[in-house]
């Protein structure tokens, strides 16, 4: 059965240089955006991801946590969670020790997303090297996974050394984790571990290699697997016609899109760190004359199935800036 929730990048609609930045205006997002989340439960969304960005207008959520929180306490049975902490911001025994917070102030509702994260300039701008993530990725889950599950622990790897260590508190309930991925090595460790997998923004034509690439890594480990287990995320707009859904969608998308080549899109695609090769694809589109529009994506009733970049088709009645997508899983054919 296909399971719909919403996944929010919400970003500052506004002036997008650090000067413009008007508190009003942002105090004015929140409480918006806070007000859309609460309502969701009771158009029926099954849960709510939040993401993680931090230091420029694309994204306004560099604490998703305190997000997932505060959502917690104006709903009653949608889930929560963050797609993804990036594992290179965060101490993992804190995150650990904030997770299992979170997993008593959601009653059990909390999804834990995980991931190594991909955005050069924000790794940059923290003198994080990029070919370090994924060591640094590993480790934490394994640290995580330690604190979270026994009393005391004892961890001595590369980035943190801890002797009879402990969190409190430590989670009600076994923590259900999501992992962002995009490239093939993360796949098959995800599936390896029983991790849940998370797609975003990616062509419909390379879902089913992905998705039976992680089957397979799951059934060597060991590990069953099912449609509720793997996530597609794509950009949904709802209107009462096709026109009226592109003229309110296709200003939001195009700005969100022009905010995501400024904040993450590296200066040199062809030449991607260790780790990272494979996101050249990815990234190609946005650096190709003109980059990505909301003309690239696939259209309501159309016949093309071409997408340039991240993005699928759009059909909210409300006009802003900020995008929504909707995170569904399971499969079409168990509805």
């Amino acid at each position: 059965m296909v399971k719909s929730w919403l996944f929010d990048i919400f970003n500052y609609p506004y002036d997008s240089r650090p000067e413009g930045l008007d508190p009003e205006l942002v105090q004015e997002e929140y409480d918006w955006h806070l007000e859309t989340w609460a309502g969701a439960e009771e158009l029926g969304y099954d849960g709510v991801f939040f993401s993680e960005h931090h230091f420029t207008a694309y994204n306004m959520s560099p604490s998703p946590n305190l997000l997932v929180s505060a959502v917690a306490q104006r709903t009653n049975t949608m889930h929560l969670g963050v797609m993804c902490n990036v594992t290179a911001f965060h101490n993992p025994r804190r995150l650990a020790e904030e997770t299992a917070m979170l997993d008593y102030l959601t009653k059990g509702r909390l999804e834990v997303g995980l991931g190594r994260g991909s955005d050069d300039f924000e790794f940059r701008k923290e003198g994080f090297p990029l070919e370090d993530t994924r060591a640094w990725f590993e480790e934490s889950l394994e640290l995580m996974h330690k604190a979270w599950d026994q009393p005391r622990f004892t961890h001595h790897g590369r980035f943190f050394d801890y002797e009879d260590a402990s969190i409190y508190p430590r989670p009600k309930n076994p923590p259900r984790i999501w992992v962002t991925a995009l490239s093939p090595a993360t796949i098959t460790w995800a599936a390896s571990r029983g991790y849940r997998m998370a797609m975003s923004f990616l062509p419909s034509s390379g879902l089913a290699a992905m998705r039976e690439a992680y089957n397979e890594a799951a059934a060597v480990a060991g590990h069953s697997t099912s449609p509720e287990q793997v996530a597609v995320l794509r950009n949904i707009f709802v209107a009462d016609t096709d026109e009226q859904a592109r003229e309110l969608a296709e200003p939001a998308l195009d700005h969100v899109f022009r905010l995501f080549k400024d904040a993450a899109v590296p200066e040199d695609i062809d030449h991607m760190a260790e780790g990272y090769e494979g996101y050249s694809s990815f990234f190609r589109p946005f650096v190709t004359e003109g980059g990505v529009t909301f003309g690239d994506c696939r259209t309501p009733g159309s016949s093309s199935s071409a997408h340039r970049g991240p993005c699928a088709t759009s059909s909210s009645r409300r006009s802003r800036k900020s995008a929504v997508g909707t995170c569904s899983t399971g499969s079409p054919s168990d509805s």
